[in-house]
């Protein structure tokens, strides 16, 4: 039964829940059925009992049901139920319902009152139901975008104890779901970001960093890319590539990253790749101006000097993406009819993207090598001014200048000649 189709006689004068049309009788019949133990293991087992839970789990999507729920204690009552919860599709649903209400920042303060609870709850990370792991990764990742700093400390103890890291790069490295793979990218992402903190660090690393933990990412990422980018919304795919260089970056991001992934630079770069040829077709071909393209870049500046990717990289790996890229922007204001406030706008933009791919080009160019550099300046010859002209950074500047000089000289003199 949907929210919007509770009977009337649900619905009296002042049993509605906050200034939502939900009915507050409705709730707590629910809640009641909950607290009884001695009856609930049938209770699950009835198909109207779920359809009721069913119907919660939707409700809990608005503010005012979850703090009517936290006014009746419901997390302690879902934590007395939970040991009796056997059936797969209930434990879906509740831990969904304890997902949605996470979004409320009372919700999560309120959950981790009952550590052992949520400790058990982050133990379903062992399992093999793609529903309730995804409804899992959900709860953890509202509970770390709204927790204080003191309880992202809690959670991250959990995830030690549970041994959490494990099986969830083991969703990644084997898992052909895409909804399943994409939440586990997204979990992990919102765990670098909220984890990986200076106070933190030690914990982190000891957890999250590892070989492993690179090759799940870069798996799950190809196994999107490749095998269901079709069924892929646009933005969530975008959204994908972008996650994914970041929480590399994450991992490469300490002292020991180097030689911890030195046997990573082509898994690495294959994903680099990917991400470039689906932006230089979007930019190149299509016309696309995206921001995002921004991030990648320069998250894949950091990523490629960190690892030391330009050693083994070629042209097309990702330098004649970014050429081409840059070549397009550099002629696309001239090309485009708009208006004047919107012409500022494109300038703006652009010249923002092609400082960062100007720069990855110049970061090529200093380490890659010498044949590899005498082709890259063969392919932007004229332009090489025009890139440098974009190098914010000086140093990096005036040593692709002095290694390039021999050879644009020689060049030069033969084209003269």
């Amino acid at each position: 039964m949907k929210p919007d189709e509770l009977q009337s006689e649900e619905k009296v004068t002042g049993d509605v829940i906050g200034d939502t049309a939900y009915s507050e009788r409705f709730v707590l019949k629910i809640l009641l059925k909950l607290a009884n133990l001695d009856t609930l293991k049938d209770e699950i087992l009835d198909q109207a009992f779920e359809e009721d839970l069913c119907t919660l789990w939707d409700m809990t999507a608005e503010r005012d049901v979850v703090l009517f729920l936290l006014q009746h204690d419901v997390l302690n009552l879902l934590s007395f139920a939970w040991p009796i919860i056997e059936t797969p599709r209930i434990a879906e649903i509740v831990v969904g319902i304890i997902a949605n209400m996470c979004c409320q920042k009372e919700a999560v303060i309120n959950l981790l009152k009952l550590v052992p609870f949520v400790k058990s709850l982050v133990e379903c990370i062992k399992g093999n139901d793609s529903l309730i792991l995804i409804q899992l990764l959900r709860l953890i990742n509202s509970s770390l975008f709204l927790a204080s700093s003191d309880n992202i400390q809690i959670w991250l103890r959990l995830f030690i104890e549970v041994g959490y890291s494990k099986h969830l790069f083991f969703i990644l490295k084997n898992s052909s779901q895409k909804d399943l793979l994409i939440n586990a990218l997204e979990n992990l992402n919102t765990i670098c970001t909220y984890c990986n903190i200076e106070e933190l660090w030690s914990d982190f690393f000891g957890h999250f960093v590892s070989v492993e933990a690179l090759e799940s990412v870069i798996i799950g990422y190809i196994e999107i890319a490749e095998k269901h980018r079709d069924l892929c919304e646009k933005e969530q795919f975008e959204r994908i590539l972008l996650i994914s260089i970041q929480i590399i970056l994450n991992l490469v991001g300490f002292d020991k990253s180097v030689s911890i992934f030195n046997d990573n630079k082509n898994d690495a770069l294959k994903m680099i790749t990917i991400t470039f040829q689906y932006y230089e077709n979007k930019l190149v071909n299509c016309k696309e101006i995206d921001m995002d393209l921004v991030d990648i870049v320069d998250s894949t500046i950091s990523v490629i000097n960190a690892l030391k990717i330009n050693e083994i990289s070629e042209l097309d790996d990702y330098f004649m993406q970014s050429y081409k890229m840059w070549k397009t922007l550099h002629y696309m204001v001239d090309d485009q009819q708009v208006t004047e406030n919107d012409y500022e706008d494109l300038v703006n933009v652009s010249k923002e993207l092609q400082t960062s791919l100007s720069t990855l080009m110049f970061v090529y160019m200093e380490t890659c090598n010498e044949d590899n550099l005498l082709k890259a300046l063969d392919e932007i010859n004229d332009d090489f001014d025009d890139v440098a002209s974009f190098i914010v950074n000086k140093g990096i500047l005036n040593l692709v200048t002095e290694r390039v000089s021999t050879y644009r000289t020689r060049l030069k003199e033969i084209v003269d000649c």
